[in-house]
């Protein structure tokens, strides 16, 4: 599994120096705050795999920052680590965007756990490129944050560039896994990936034609 970038939204600060310590022994990489900060400038500044949020902060339950973050369209994963643990408050936890919820006082190796476990189940229905993000259950597609329409070509041109960076995908390739047949003409498979770069300018330097063979995203 690649290094978890965590943020950790504690207001016991020694809770959220031992929490990020652990964190760190585990080879995970955490950024910390005492209270709720402009979470959309948190998440825009670098990639962030999951939050652990307390409801219970000085500036009020938490919960309205994440349920404003899921209607913007982030879908980093949530941990809320609180005191409230009656069972409509914990139903309100999951229906207002977390992914887990844990009640204090709780064991610190549980959290590291539940977040590893976590990870590993979105990270199977996930592609990422630099800011771009592919969620493959739900075929949808976010750049920088924000959700972005693609067609199902699109999804598949992307997902396929995705799974195979580094390596040249030759246009039969393409054709059989894209438009899945293998009869597809060259300026179809060029005329889709020149839109593909349209839409997504990062990719214009990082989609290279390979002369005589096909495609690499490099």
């Amino acid at each position: 599994m690649q290094m978890l970038n965590v943020v950790l939204i504690e207001d016991e600060k020694d809770l959220n120096e031992l929490i990020c310590l652990h964190l760190m022994q585990e080879g995970i990489s955490v950024q910390s705050f005492l209270d709720m900060p402009d979470l959309e400038e948190v998440l825009h500044e670098g990639r962030v795999d999951a939050l652990i949020v307390d409801r219970n902060l000085p500036s009020g339950d938490s919960i309205k920052s994440i349920q404003k973050l899921r209607k913007l369209g982030y879908e980093e994963s949530v941990i809320f680590l609180t005191a409230k643990a009656r069972q409509e408050e914990v139903f309100e936890g999951f229906e207002k965007g977390c992914d887990d919820y844990i009640c204090k006082p709780f064991e610190m190796k549980e959290l590291i756990l539940r977040l590893k476990a976590m990870m590993r189940r979105k990270l199977k229905n996930r592609l990422q490129y630099g800011e771009c993000v592919l969620l493959l259950g739900e075929r949808e597609c976010f750049y920088e944050g924000k959700s972005v329409s693609v067609s199902g070509l699109e999804f598949e041109l992307l997902r396929c560039f995705f799974e195979n960076k580094n390596e040249t995908l030759s246009r039969q390739f393409l054709s059989e896994s894209v438009w899945k047949n293998d009869t597809t003409s060259d300026k179809t498979i060029n005329i889709a990936i020149t839109r593909l770069k349209q839409k997504f300018p990062f990719l214009k330097e990082k989609i290279l034609p390979i002369r005589g063979l096909g495609y690499r995203l490099c």
